[in-house]
């Protein structure tokens, strides 16, 4: 069984033309999308979290060393 067809398994035949359709849409909008030039929507990109930020510029080397081991 391939995934759509799990996803569509006990749905009425309106929702599961409605669904198909869904899905068309949204693959058809990324296929438009990347071929003008978008890449892929990321969860950081479009999430609403701030990236985590580094201070100080220094070399994290050492901060979890396993030294004595």
């Amino acid at each position: 069984m391939t995934l759509i067809n799990s996803l569509l398994e006990g749905l009425d035949d309106g929702d599961r033309d409605r669904t198909v359709g869904l899905i068309n849409s949204s693959i058809s909008a990324d296929l438009e999308n990347v071929a003008a030039g978008a890449g892929p929507a990321r969860q950081v990109d479009v999430g609403t979290r701030s990236r985590a930020r580094r201070s100080g510029g220094g070399s994290r080397s050492g901060s979890h060393s396993k030294s004595g081991r």
